[in-house]
């Protein structure tokens, strides 16, 4: 790991200038920060150093994180810490950690370190004097590392050392939280050689407490809509309260577990996109069962139970407001208000929704987005990114003021959204028209409207 502490006095002769070289590449004062491994930090851990150039866990030694509340915490109860690097064949030792909250573990440290001797030091974003690794402290965020310094590393021995200190929770529930630690174990020469890097994470779940979650009557329904069916792969709302402790949105990556609440679908688990207190969003899992199932919502607090029933499809439109349908105007003659004039938003022609949206006309080709559309050929599975386009194995029939059109296409392009491409024929009436769309029976939202022209 690069040396943080510098060694600045030295007179510039060729000799001292090559041993100043090899000690600012030293792991002996303690890293720099950001080299954990946890999310924002460098990836490979101390490896990215310069250093230790072994790829980490390849070496015959560990690094474990001990705490001493188990995988539990109590917000504001203060735990030791244990992080121990064992390798029977090095001679020296040293560490890094961090503790990061689940919810947005890039921008949020949990909890504070605090030494307990001379071994550790702790240092954060607001150190003065820290240039630490690249893009490790971005803006506004409250990260934290502890790691070993000089005395802690003069006074390891084989066959391994173990490292102590204190962690303060934060003060209230934030969910699950994750401590990720990297560890080095070398020769304990002044030119390091052969060091390998360890790295390891212990994930902490809040003590029971508070008021445990409830799901709200026919609470849980596909995204826009009110009706207590969904389909597997669907994007999925649930109302209750206590559904969480605050508000968390996943970072693009299905998460299974986000701000300290998880759900399962059928005993399966659900990927989150976002949680709150009174409302979960979230990516129904794959499922070949048909009919009423379990849902379930844990926190920390307990679990609460409903059901709902699965069936092959549930379609509902996204909307933009209340009731216009999230739809594009597609623009091929570079006319269009966005994305380099290629499109305009459908709705009422002006600003009214708060940006500028365009009303339809006969003859223009629409893209409408909506969800639960039915089984698409290529199947798309659930808890994944998605880029492509995967039709529909079931007809999608389309109606605008009582006039059926039928969709130029119908499918999957991104991870549960659907887009329905349709042009529009005469004789559809100006204003806000009913739009209505049906797969295997079922039918979109009675309220959803297409602004027209």
């Amino acid at each position: 790991m690069l040396g943080r502490k510098k060694l600045l006095m030295i007179k510039s002769t060729p000799f001292v200038l090559a041993i100043a070289t090899i000690v600012t590449y030293g792991y002996e004062f303690g890293p720099d920060p950001g080299y954990t491994a946890a999310p924002g930090d460098n990836g490979s851990g101390c490896m990215a150093s310069g250093c230790h150039t072994d790829v980490p866990n390849t070496g015959g030694g560990s690094v474990k994180i001990v705490a001493s509340g188990g995988t539990i915490y109590v917000p504001g109860q203060t735990q030791q810490i244990q992080v121990t690097i064992t390798d029977s064949t090095k001679r020296k030792y040293g560490f890094e950690l961090s503790a990061r909250i689940d919810s947005a573990p890039k921008m949020m440290g949990a909890g504070t370190l605090t030494s307990t001797d001379a071994n550790t030091d702790v240092i954060d974003c607001k150190t003065a004097g820290v240039v630490p690794f690249a893009g490790s402290c971005p803006s506004g965020n409250t990260l934290q590392w502890i790691e070993h310094n000089i005395t802690g590393y003069m006074r390891s021995a084989p066959p391994s050392a173990t490292y102590s200190f204190n962690w303060t929770p934060p003060a209230t529930n934030v969910g699950t939280i994750t401590l990720y630690a990297a560890g080095n174990a070398g020769s304990g020469a002044l030119l390091v050689g052969n060091t390998d890097t360890y790295l390891t994470s212990l994930q902490l779940s809040p003590a029971g407490g508070g008021n445990p979650p409830t799901i709200g009557t026919g609470g849980v329904v596909p995204v826009y809509s009110a009706v207590n069916t969904i389909q597997p792969g669907e994007w999925v709302s649930i109302y209750g309260t206590n559904l969480a402790s605050g508000n968390a949105t996943w970072n693009g990556d299905f998460p299974t577990t986000l701000g300290g609440t998880s759900v399962k679908v059928n005993n399966k688990p659900a990927s989150l996109w976002f949680v709150s207190p009174t409302q979960i969003n979230l990516q129904a899992p794959d499922d070949t069962a048909t009919g009423i199932v379990n849902v379930d919502v844990t926190t920390a607090a307990g679990t609460a139970t409903s059901t709902v029933t699965l069936a092959q499809a549930s379609p509902s439109f996204l909307l933009l407001d209340a009731k216009h349908v999230a739809a594009l105007i597609a623009r091929t003659d570079g006319s269009g208000a966005y994305g380099g004039g290629t499109y305009d938003i459908l709705g009422p022609t002006g600003t009214s929704l708060g940006y500028k949206t365009v009303a339809a006309k006969a003859g223009d080709t629409l893209e409408l987005f909506g969800i639960g559309f039915g089984p698409t050929n290529p199947a798309v599975p659930a808890g994944h990114a998605f880029s492509g386009a995967a039709p529909t194995m079931n007809s999608v029939q389309i109606q605008v003021h009582g006039v059926s059109i039928t969709p130029l296409f119908a499918g999957v392009t991104a991870a549960g959204l659907y887009q329905i491409n349709i042009t529009l024929p005469q004789g559809l009436g100006t204003g806000d028209q009913p739009l209505v769309a049906t797969v295997l029976n079922a039918q979109t939202q009675s309220t959803v409207v297409v602004a027209l022209q």
